[in-house]
């Protein structure tokens, strides 16, 4: 049998946190176990999770984020877990002053690293080089690099960095899971048991209430149409509102939940976390990405699998990358908020359209995302990196 590969996991938070990056984390490890050994070390800013923990078998080790005394608890974490831990490779998840940290370490410890580059406009190679010298020249010592989407190839190849060291490995979806349902019938049950209406016609918005994210214009968007004529939608909110998250902007939040005031629980919902995000997907009619900047975003990729239409921002080099406009999606420009009304109208009253874009998006999913695919790429890199 082949020996076995030891690998340090590193991400912001995870399991029991949900988001899609810990989703994607989740589903590599479960399926690469057979044939790498995993340890995961994260953050969390609820100190009921901070001891150490076991998830699916594999060893979590965090450390508190809460606050700026919790930084030498971080840095002790870190130092534990190198000098107890029996692992090969570093793999990053994303790259900040806490990730510096653990590359210098690892360097100091004759670890491989590889980063794995996941917001295009904060973490990909030239956004690292903006930020100075010595910040660039610590993500220069890892030895491999992976970008989820062609504009961190493009990034990275201007960057200077050595070319042979970059892999592009999409984020992938478990096509079973996110998979559409056979029916309405189907549907409004499962509307039934999350407790959303089944005579309407639902859009659905995931992600952190973040002025990135802009889920403000989905509403605003929205409110347009509701005010023009009486439309039989509404809106379910899935993200963080927990004004201590560092991604959650409080004033937003505040800003939303004023404009929606009068529709809550009737045509607009707030979800603040949910373990089976799929359901949602399966439950809407339109899937809305709103963002400002991505790096292959998660839950665009899960609403296609599940064959909703959606629409999203014109993301160059991202978004643009996986959805062909009026084929298997529609994309407008970021702050439009008119032209996201218009194409939203669409698709409220074209059921044909929609059902249409929803099929070449479910086929797009299963021939260039699927999560089988992207594991085994990584495995392949893990490989290299033993070399």
């Amino acid at each position: 049998m082949q020996k076995k590969i030891n690998i340090l996991m590193v991400t912001g938070v995870y399991f029991p946190e949900v988001n899609g990056a810990v989703l994607q984390c989740k589903r590599i490890i479960s399926l690469l176990k057979i044939k790498v050994n995993f340890i995961v070390l994260t953050t969390s800013r609820h100190k009921n999770l901070i001891d150490n923990d076991v998830v699916d078998g594999v060893d979590i080790f965090r450390s508190y984020s809460g606050n700026s005394g919790a930084k030498l608890l971080q840095i002790i974490k870190i130092f534990s877990v190198f000098f107890t831990k029996r692992f090969d490779i570093v793999h990053l998840h994303g790259f900040s002053s806490r990730s510096a940290l653990i590359v210098l370490v690892s360097k100091l410890f004759n670890k491989k690293v590889i980063i794995k580059m996941t917001s295009f406009g904060h973490d990909d190679a030239i956004s690292i080089k903006s930020k100075g010298r010595l910040f660039f020249y610590i993500f220069s010592l890892a030895d491999f690099y992976i970008g989820v989407a062609p504009k961190f190839r493009e990034m990275y190849s201007q960057s200077g960095l050595n070319k042979s060291e970059y892999y592009q490995v999409p984020n992938g979806v478990d096509t079973d899971l996110f998979s559409p349902l056979d029916g309405d019938e189907e549907k409004k049950r499962l509307r039934y048991e999350l407790g959303l209406p089944v005579d309407l016609n639902l859009i659905l918005v995931v992600g952190h209430f973040s002025v990135e994210k802009s889920a403000n214009h989905v509403l605003d968007a929205w409110l347009k149409i509701h005010k023009e004529s009486d439309n039989k939608s509404g809106i379910v909110f899935i993200g963080n509102t927990d004004k201590n998250n560092f991604e959650v902007d409080n004033d937003l939040v505040n800003l939303m939940h004023s404009k929606s005031r009068d529709f809550v629980e009737d045509k607009i919902f707030f979800v603040e976390k949910t373990n089976n995000i799929e359901q949602y997907y399966q439950a809407a009619d339109v899937y809305i990405l709103s963002s400002a900047r991505e790096g292959l975003p998660n839950t665009l990729l899960e609403a296609m699998s599940c064959a909703l239409p959606v629409i999203s921002t014109r993301l160059e080099g991202v978004t643009d990358w996986v959805i062909n406009h009026k084929v298997n999606g529609m994309m407008y420009d970021y702050g439009d908020i008119d032209n996201l009304k218009l194409l939203l109208e669409n698709l409220l009253q074209d059921d044909n359209l929609c059902k249409c874009l929803g099929l070449n998006a479910r086929k797009t999913i299963k021939d260039n995302f699927e999560i089988s695919a992207t594991t085994e790429n990584i495995y392949d890199i893990y490989k290299d990196c033993m070399c």
